[in-house]
């Protein structure tokens, strides 16, 4: 979807490790909308603050009843919980 595409972010917030949080766009295109549409993302609600979280939140459901992309999965793990276990256990 962005290989080889330039790509336009807009920053939202920055999270604490300074990491910026934001929204990429190729063209007209909200990537993580589609992310999400598409069950490749969860829609980070820590993070997630403006108003088109709303629409995303939506999106996420609908992937979720769908059993599409990562929602086909029985037990799909969360990369913050992924991370939090991944630490724990060195």
């Amino acid at each position: 979807m962005v290989f080889g595409k330039q790509v336009r972010g807009v920053k939202h917030d920055v999270d604490r490790y300074g990491r910026i949080v934001g929204i990429v766009y190729v063209g007209d295109i909200c990537v993580n909308e589609e992310l999400v549409r598409n069950g490749f993302a969860w829609v980070y609600r820590r993070y997630c603050n403006i108003q088109v979280c709303e629409d995303w939140l939506a999106l996420e459901s609908q992937a979720r009843a769908g059993n599409v992309g990562l929602w086909s999965h029985r037990n799909p793990v969360p990369p913050w919980q992924f991370k939090r276990h991944k630490r724990s256990v060195k």
